[in-house]
């Protein structure tokens, strides 16, 4: 069993109060044999010092990221820092930051990662919560799926460090005084733990009927629908890819096995008429094209929580929506997270943790009822445990 302890902070500016104020929410008395630290923040927090004062003061490792907004039952807001605790009697923790990773090489530089962290847990791990950098190359797909591969399919939940600029040029990843933007932070965590993933991106309503299928695919590029240039094949169903498209035109992927659909965004069109998604789409599925808007949003996440409330969990909840829905709510950014700490009446229920992130780890079940990995986009994300 686990318990999860959280606290919420928006003193970014005189440190030593904001360290404070955490403390004062989570008391260290009811820390059990293991724990471990998981942080959501706004950059500042990262740059300031924060972070590193902070975890001189925890009895226990912290991984993070950065983020547009994160939340807790204490509050959330756009300037804010949301720390939780993970501790059990039953659990084993440990956290790793791999090499810098690039292209040539961050396969190699995960695999000794992944060995160093189980290596120290003493086995393989029951989940790897997995804080990925924003690059280009690699991105977060191939970075995903190398992970995939190399922990044996082991649950995997995350996401992408992302900032309030829509550059993400202050988008950091971080394991206790390390703070980078082209590592992977990760906590492995042994034992007998039975998370609920609950993955949604789109409401059925918002998902066009007619599907295409993938005949022609190169990881991350869908270079034909139909047996024709993926781009013709959307044009052919009335969609013209513009420079919005990552916001308004989602791909909903129906894997092969999978019953329901993932969600990917559209990046750019190839001169070959292919187009490059936010993840891996595989010869043999099928697509449709979906319509994300501040509506749909709401009501996926609606959804999403009451999938959350009926799985029978209350230890706690991790929540990684995609920051394109957040910027679709705009004015009113913060409407989900407001949804979800309602739904939680404030943490009455069970305490929450949320951040949003620029690409979402979350399995999903196969026909057969086995989790597999997946890289999702526009996603409402969530681990209970």
């Amino acid at each position: 069993m686990v318990k999860t302890l959280t606290a919420y902070t928006e003193e970014v500016d005189e440190i030593e109060d904001g360290i404070a104020e955490l403390l004062e929410q989570i008391d260290l008395g009811e820390l059990k044999k293991n724990s471990a630290g998981v942080i959501v923040c706004h950059c500042d927090f990262v740059i300031s010092g924060f972070i590193a004062k902070l975890r001189k003061k925890l009895p226990f490792d912290v991984i993070g990221m950065t983020t547009m907004t994160s939340g807790s039952c204490q509050g959330f807001g756009m300037y804010s820092l949301t720390l939780t605790v993970l501790t059990s009697d039953e659990l084993a923790f440990e956290t790793v930051m791999s090499d810098s990773l690039d292209a040539d090489d961050y396969r190699r530089k995960i695999k000794a990662a992944h060995a160093d962290a189980t290596g120290r847990l003493g086995g393989d791990p029951s989940l790897i919560v997995a804080f990925l950098p924003f690059l280009k190359h690699p991105n977060g797909a191939e970075m995903h799926h190398s992970l995939d591969e190399i922990c044996g399919g082991v649950p995997v939940w995350g996401g992408i460090a992302t900032h309030t600029d829509a550059g993400f040029d202050r988008s950091y990843v971080f394991r206790n005084e390390e703070r980078e933007k082209d590592r992977m932070a990760m906590l492995f965590v042994r034992g007998p733990l039975d998370p609920e993933f609950i993955v949604i991106s789109l409401p059925s309503k918002n998902i066009e009927e007619s599907r295409g299928k993938i005949t022609m695919s190169d990881g991350c590029v869908l270079k034909e629908i139909n047996g024709i240039p993926s781009i013709k094949y959307l044009e052919s169903i009335g969609i013209t890819i513009m420079e919005n498209a990552p916001v308004t035109t989602p791909l909903m992927v129906y894997y092969e096995g999978i019953p329901d659909p993932v969600a990917l965004a559209i990046y750019a069109v190839n001169d070959d008429g292919g187009v490059s998604c936010g993840g891996e789409v595989t010869e043999g599925a099928s697509v449709a094209v979906g319509e994300i808007s501040a509506k749909s949003v709401i009501v996926s996440a609606e959804e999403g929580m009451e999938r959350v409330l009926n799985c029978g969990k209350r230890n706690g909840m991790l929540l990684l929506p995609c920051v394109s829905r957040s910027v679709m709510l705009e004015p009113n950014h913060d409407g989900e997270l407001k949804l979800v700490s309602a739904a939680l009446q404030n943490g009455a229920i069970m305490p929450f943790m949320a951040g949003y992130s620029g690409g979402e780890i979350c399995p999903v079940r196969d026909s057969a009822g086995v989790l597999r990995n997946r890289f999702h986009n526009f996603t409402f994300s969530v681990c209970v445990f």
